[in-house]
């Protein structure tokens, strides 16, 4: 049947999308996918990150599938330079297909203990040494930095999901962690965990809100893959001794974060709506019966 085509029902090819955290990590790895099946992404990132040598490896990869990247920074922490974002994107596109809101942040507590064994005095020292200030940064860039992204994008979203809405066009898709999901690990992310608790209930606010305008707000909760706060593979990383209590054996790979942000943007996710997808390789399965 040509209504079961794979090219179309998983295809982003002429999409417009945007990126936050798009330099680095799972947001260059979802960058990667997009524009290797015919996207333009606007590559959203800190001033100070490598934003001309992400773009220009991507406009490579993009010669053979007519896919494309266009580079903005922008710091999510300020509703202010949201905004300023969205105006400029505004200028040039009248819709947007996709908007991936996916920059994050970690903030460890100075002095790090393993929470599953230390002492009391140990982890009681360890838990108080985070600052107010950890907190408040990781709820900014976690959880509200999502909504002020989703609500400046709004109506640019609308224009593309109006066109069709059997299409899968005119979505968001927010980036959470399996760290909402379990209370397991052996350093403290108490603040990261709660407020990727918090970012999965806001995709279901934000789906609840934008519903009679049907731009789809779906959320991914990665397990381990590779980033700047989780330098899987490397000497020292302290989760190092829990990758052979994931299932798959393995950490994630772009593959495995590019294939669900395509399927949830796309002709095969366009009935999925207000719905977070854990892709950890069964992680949290085993990660609080540890």
């Amino acid at each position: 049947m040509a209504s079961l085509d794979v090219s179309r029902l998983f295809g982003v090819k002429g999409y417009t999308a945007v990126v936050t955290g798009g330099s680095s990590g799972l947001g260059f790895m979802i960058c990667k996918g997009l524009v290797t099946n015919g996207a333009k992404v606007y590559v959203v990132a800190l001033p100070a990150e490598p934003i001309d040598e992400r773009v220009a490896e991507l406009n490579e990869i993009g010669k053979s599938s007519g896919g494309s990247a266009v580079g903005i920074a922008c710091d999510v922490s300020s509703k202010q330079s949201i905004s300023e974002l969205a105006a400029k994107i505004s200028q040039q596109e009248q819709s947007i297909d996709l908007l991936v809101s996916n920059a994050g942040i970690r903030r460890d507590p100075p002095i790090l203990c393993d929470v599953q064994a230390a002492p009391l005095d140990e982890l009681q020292a360890s838990m108080w040494s985070s600052e107010h200030s950890d907190w408040g940064n990781t709820f900014s860039v976690n959880s509200t930095a999502h909504y002020f992204m989703s609500v400046a994008f709004l109506p640019l979203l609308a224009t593309a999901a109006e066109k069709d809405k059997s299409t899968g066009r005119g979505s968001i898709v927010i980036t959470s962690s399996c760290a909402s999901m379990h209370n397991v690990t052996n350093v403290d992310l108490t603040s990261y965990a709660t407020s990727k608790a918090a970012t999965d209930h806001l995709v279901r606010l934000l789906a609840a809100k934008f519903s009679r305008f049907y731009v789809r707000v779906n959320g991914i909760n990665p397990g381990f893959v590779p980033s700047k706060m989780n330098p899987v593979g490397e000497e020292g990383n302290v989760f190092s001794n829990l990758f052979d209590k994931v299932p798959a054996r393995r950490a994630g790979g772009e593959e495995d974060i590019a294939g669900v942000v395509i399927y949830l943007a796309s002709r095969a996710g366009a009935y999925v709506d207000g719905i977070s997808v854990c892709v950890d390789g069964g992680r949290i399965l085993l990660a609080n019966g540890q």
